[in-house]
C-alpha cells in the first residue's frame, strides 16, 4: 500500500531525480495527458531528463500535447510517476512492465488503490491538472505557453468546460491564468466541446435511438456493438465522452452508456450521475470505480444483459439517495 504523501514531499522527489518517466492512461483523456505533458515541461525547465512514456492509444485530438515529450527507447531516468493512473489495470499493454515499479502516483481519484511507492492524492481536485500545477508552483516552475495549454486542456476537459459540478475555484483560476499569459483558448474549446465529425452525429443518432430508459424515468442507458462501430470507421475520438448526452435529458439522474471493446466481448462503461447519486458505487459493483458523478468500469457481454444489471445497480443507488 501507497504511503500517503503532501505537495512538499512528491516536490522533494522530482527534485532529487535525474531523470523522470511519466506513466498515462489507457484510453487517454485530456486530464491525464495535459497533467503530463505539464509536468513534463515544468521538469525540463529545471534542467531535468523528462519523459513520457509512449501510450498506445493517444489519439490524434490529443497527440500534440506530447510533440518531443514521447521518451525513445534509450530515455534514462531514475523515477518512475504515473499521472491520473487510479489503478494497475488501467496501464496500457505496453506500460504493464511499470506494473510494480511505479514510484509516485500523482491523481485526484478517490478510487485510487495506492499502487505505488508513494501517493500524491487530490480526491476534491476537479482534476490532476490543479495538482500539477500546485506542484509546478511550488517547484518553482516558469510556465510558458506550452505548459499553461497542456493544464487548461487538462481542467477543461475533466470539467466539461467548467460545466461540471467537480469544478473548482481553483479550476477557473488555472483557466484565468491561462488566458492572462496569453492561451487563446478558443480553438481548444471548438475542438474539444463543440466540434463533431459526422462519424459521431451517426453514433449519437444510434445511441439515443437504441437508448432504454428505466420505469421512472431516471435512468438512460444503451449499448453500441464493435462490428457497427467498424462498419461506419469509429474512433477513439468519436467515442469519447458519450455518457454525458444522456445526461442532457430532463428527468435523468444517471446515464448509462456501453462500449464493446476493439478485441474482446468485453465492454466498456462509462456512468454519470446528477447529485446525489454516486457513479463511483455504480461502478465498485462491477469492479471499477472513479468519481462520484462520472465513474467506469468494464463488464462481459451480451451487452443488453450487461446493461441490465447495470441499470439495476444504478437503481438501488437511486433508491438510497
Amino acid at each position: 500500500m501507497a504511503e500517503t504523501i503532501d505537495l512538499l514531499t512528491a516536490a522533494r522527489r522530482l527534485t532529487a531525480a535525474e531523470g523522470v518517466l511519466l506513466l498515462t492512461h489507457r484510453r487517454p483523456d485530456g486530464d491525464t495527458v495535459g497533467s503530463a505533458a505539464a509536468l513534463c515541461r515544468g521538469l525540463r525547465r529545471l534542467g531535468k531528463a523528462a519523459w513520457v512514456f509512449p501510450n498506445e492509444d493517444l489519439t490524434p485530438r490529443l497527440a500534440f500535447l506530447l510533440e518531443d515529450l514521447l521518451a525513445p527507447p534509450a530515455a534514462q531516468y531514475d523515477l518512475v510517476a504515473a499521472v491520473d493512473l487510479a489503478d494497475i489495470p488501467l496501464l496500457t499493454t505496453s506500460a504493464a512492465q511499470f506494473a510494480k515499479k511505479v514510484d509516485l502516483c500523482l491523481d485526484h481519484h478517490p478510487s485510487n488503490t495506492g499502487y505505488a511507492a508513494e501517493l500524491l492524492l487530490y480526491p476534491k481536485a476537479a482534476a490532476t491538472g490543479e495538482v500539477i500545477y500546485q506542484l509546478l508552483r511550488l517547484l518553482g516552475v516558469s510556465f510558458d505557453l506550452k505548459i499553461w495549454e497542456a493544464l487548461y486542456i487538462a481542467v477543461a476537459t475533466d470539467t466539461g468546460c467548467f460545466r461540471f459540478s467537480n469544478t473548482t475555484p481553483l479550476s477557473h483560476r488555472i483557466a484565468a491564468e491561462a488566458l492572462e499569459a496569453g492561451l487563446d483558448f478558443h480553438p481548444h474549446n471548438r475542438t474539444f466541446f463543440e466540434k463533431k465529425s459526422k462519424t459521431r452525429f451517426l453514433i449519437e443518432k444510434r445511441m439515443l435511438d437504441a437508448m432504454t430508459f428505466s420505469s421512472d424515468g431516471r435512468i438512460a442507458a444503451a449499448w453500441i456493438e464493435r462490428d457497427w462501430l467498424k462498419e461506419i470507421g469509429a474512433t477513439d475520438d468519436d467515442l469519447d465522452n458519450l455518457s454525458t448526452l444522456t445526461m442532457t435529458i430532463d428527468g435523468v439522474d444517471c446515464g448509462i452508456i456501453l462500449t464493446q471493446e476493439k478485441t474482446s466481448s468485453d465492454y466498456k462503461v462509462s456512468v454519470r450521475t446528477h447529485m446525489p447519486a454516486d457513479a463511483s458505487r455504480v461502478c465498485r459493483e462491477f469492479g471499477g470505480g472513479g468519481h462520484p458523478r462520472a465513474a467506469g468500469c468494464t463488464v462481459s457481454g451480451p451487452g443488453k444483459q450487461a446493461m441490465e444489471k447495470l441499470m439495476a445497480a444504478a437503481q438501488g443507488e437511486l433508491a438510497r439517495c
